[in-house]
């Protein structure tokens, strides 16, 4: 009797999960391969700070928070002892900085002692779509295989605590899979919001026409040119700068104007 009243509340919360997840779109296509744990993914490379955030979705008692917060701190506590820093997210800085979502929804059965959690790690990043108007945003790129159980009330604050540093160990031997010693960011003492940064000053100088000899700039891997003081001009790296003279010689090379600066 047990065990099917434990594959019941199974079933049934698997319909609310998938139901209502709130990144169903980014939920991994059918037939995906499993994750391979020391096998290298270029979602992770170039990171040496994360910003970790624990998202919860449904019916978790106000008594459970101060678990969530405990379990944010742990979180990133591992990744330090694992030579991977914790960064604060702030406005300025929000896209450039690599988050470590843990998504955990849970389901209080009413009168019972039982609930489910379902728990689904990822990494997201900034990314950038050819074409938009607003191109940059920040999305999940890389997750790990979702996992769900039905526990008793009382025990589903320990069970959660254990699966989620379970899967932080996943990520972290991805991560020096990725990042060999010798070769991680924290070595070069380069976080990918410096990177910009030095792309940014790079660029800078470049940016008075009359002392340049030209008056637009373009990437050559993208159709749209800009004007040098064009934000989005500031993050092509040197190798990828082309200039042009005038309007007509970036047309003629195949760009467009950007939208944003109207050169």
């Amino acid at each position: 009797m047990k065990i099917k009243t434990y594959y019941l509340i199974l079933a049934i919360a698997s319909g609310l999960f998938f139901a209502s997840s709130p990144d169903q779109a980014e939920q991994s296509p059918s037939g995906e391969k499993p994750l391979l744990i020391n096998q290298p993914h270029p979602a992770l490379a170039g990171i040496d700070k994360l910003h970790v955030a624990v998202l919860r979705y449904g019916t978790t008692p106000d008594k459970d928070l101060p678990v969530f917060k405990q379990l944010e701190a742990t979180v990133r506590e591992k990744l330090q002892q694992a030579g991977i820093e914790s960064d604060t997210k702030t406005a300025d800085k929000i896209l450039n900085i690599p988050e470590l979502r843990i998504y955990v929804s849970t389901l209080h059965l009413e009168d019972s002692q039982q609930c489910v959690f379902s728990i689904r790690m990822a990494l997201a990043r900034g990314v950038c779509l050819k074409n938009e108007r607003n191109p940059v945003f920040k999305a999940d790129i890389w997750q790990t295989i979702p996992a769900m159980q039905a526990v008793t009330a009382e025990g589903m604050s320990v069970k959660i605590t254990d699966i989620v540093l379970e899967q932080v160990e996943d990520f972290i031997n991805i991560y020096n899979a990725t990042n060999p010693t010798g070769t991680k960011p924290a070595d070069a003492k380069t976080s990918e919001a410096d990177s910009l940064n030095n792309q940014d000053k790079q660029i800078e100088p470049d940016v008075n026409p009359a002392a340049t000899g030209y008056l637009y700039v373009a990437s050559k891997s993208r159709n749209v040119f800009h004007k040098p003081d064009c934000r989005w001009a500031k993050n092509i790296s040197p190798e990828n700068l082309v200039t042009y003279k005038s309007k007509d010689e970036a047309i003629k090379a195949g760009k467009r104007p950007c939208k944003t600066c109207n050169p």
